[in-house]
């Protein structure tokens, strides 16, 4: 299996918490008569080595650095974080469709490695392609019959990666469930200290968010030190924290989602930093999809 080095602890916490609502998701649709896909559009490679795992190993081995390949044993087996596709294709009852996506060709040859070595029964329902998360979810959300069709869509981006737009399609497939690890500190990052915005840091979150709005609040100027004429220069400040972005991008979801969205959010991050918030939407208006929400907000508690 190769693994790939990033996450922690909180990774673990994040793709159980998924995992649990699969799970439940395919039990409780099992009798109805939709084709259930699952969709990873961000997969990565299978399985993360905790970086703490490294540091420990490398602390073991005089700051020797190894190479994260399959030759290689890095780390041990129960320090290996098995991804949140690879835990999808565990779940029983099964999905009829897998629909597994990265950018990065090492971890698709990763996951197809992965699949042929552990699930050769789930061959024939597995696809596996290398996209941009943006444009693999606009082609599906277009080719796919949702009348027939229900799916529950994994979103862990590599930064600021997905798109509010897509976003938007998926919502009016009115009949996917979102899971999406909203990257907030990333989005806090892209304001300095005296509240400029970075340029190309800003069009990212513009992007993410669907709105330029977000701009408007993100500073404030107060009074500079008074000069020896008595007279201030106005200095601006960063008026934003991490839990503001998180509470911009609830609301940000619920609008494209038309408010169906849960409450409750699990924040997640390394070392107690709050680096990433953990949210679940519902595409589906009728009543009877509400029971998806019950379900996600079952698995946050």
């Amino acid at each position: 299996m190769v693994a790939q080095a990033f996450g922690d602890e909180h990774t673990r916490r994040k793709l159980e918490t998924v995992e649990k609502y699969l799970a439940a998701y395919t039990t409780a649709l099992k009798l109805q008569d939709f084709e259930l896909l699952y969709v990873d559009a961000c997969a990565g490679s299978g399985a993360s080595i905790p970086r703490s795992a490294l540091a420990d190993r490398e602390a073991k081995d005089n700051g020797q650095t190894y190479l994260l390949d399959s030759n290689q044993a890095v780390a041990d087996a129960d320090q290996i974080i098995v991804g949140s596709a690879l835990r999808a294709l565990k779940v029983g009852p099964s999905f009829d469709r897998y629909l597994l996506n990265d950018v990065k060709k090492s971890n698709v040859d990763a996951l197809r490695a992965a699949v042929s070595s552990d699930f050769q029964h789930l061959t024939d329902r597995i696809q596996i392609t290398k996209f941009d998360a943006n444009e693999m979810l606009l082609d599906l959300c277009k080719r796919t019959n949702w009348k027939a069709t229900r799916a529950v869509v994994f979103l862990d981006p590599f930064g600021l990666q997905i798109k509010f737009s897509t976003l938007e399609a998926l919502a009016r497939t009115c009949a996917v469930d979102v899971w999406y690890l909203v990257p907030v500190f990333a989005m806090y990052r892209q304001i300095r200290h005296d509240g400029e915005v970075l340029e190309d840091g800003g069009r990212s979150v513009d992007e993410a968010l669907g709105t330029t709005e977000w701009r408007n609040v993100v500073a404030v100027e107060e009074k500079g030190q008074i000069d020896l004429w008595g007279a201030s220069q106005p200095v601006s400040r960063r008026a934003v924290d991490v839990k503001w972005f998180e509470t911009v991008a609830k609301e940000r979801l619920k609008h494209a989602f038309q408010g169906r969205v849960i409450d409750q959010v699990l924040p997640l991050g390394r070392n107690g930093l709050h680096e990433f918030s953990l949210m679940f939407a519902w595409a589906n208006p009728s009543e009877r999809a509400k029971l998806a929400s019950k379900l996600a907000s079952a698995v946050l508690r």
